[in-house]
């Protein structure tokens, strides 16, 4: 029997879109340091980033951790919940940094080096993009799982499967 796709696979991407785009915005403001600093964009930025990646926290977890079952061993779930949570806890800490810095960059009494500044926001951008990236490889196995389609296999996995 076939399970439907929850409707909420959408509204997990439309938090990764706005994610991926707030991280070229972290990107731009990187590449621009010191040279130039919008006081607002970095106010709207830090506002918004906390409540955003919660709800997309709430999503993953909703939708993504309590499905891993289709598509991993049940000897696997155990560890595969810790890291993901793991993730976001990470995920949410480096945030909280973020917005402090941006925060203070907004009100200009940041005390960081501008290198300190553009190691961060890259830091959070680059870690942001592969965790979106991952967690959409994992939506997509889900819901191929969910159509009950079998998962596609790399073309050398039978040859090294027979290697083995």
């Amino acid at each position: 029997m076939k399970n439907p796709i929850p409707d909420g696979f959408g509204e997990l991407e439309s938090c990764y879109e706005q994610l991926m785009s707030w991280c070229d915005v972290l990107q731009a403001i990187a590449d621009f340091l010191p040279c130039h600093i919008d006081e607002s964009l970095c106010r709207r930025l830090s506002r918004g980033l906390i409540p955003l990646l919660l709800t997309t926290h709430r999503l993953e977890e909703h939708l993504v951790s309590s499905a891993l079952g289709l598509i991993m061993e049940v000897e696997e779930l155990s560890d595969a919940r810790e890291r993901r949570q793991a993730g976001r806890l990470f995920d949410h800490d480096a945030a909280q940094h973020l917005v402090f810095t941006l925060d203070t960059l907004s009100e200009g009494r940041c005390r960081l080096s501008w290198e300190a500044v553009g190691y961060q926001l890259r830091s959070f951008f680059c870690s942001m993009r592969r965790h979106i990236k991952s967690e959409r490889e994992i939506v997509r196995l889900l819901q191929r799982a969910m159509k009950d389609e079998p998962p596609s296999r790399p073309p050398d996995a039978d040859a090294q499967t027979e290697a083995a």
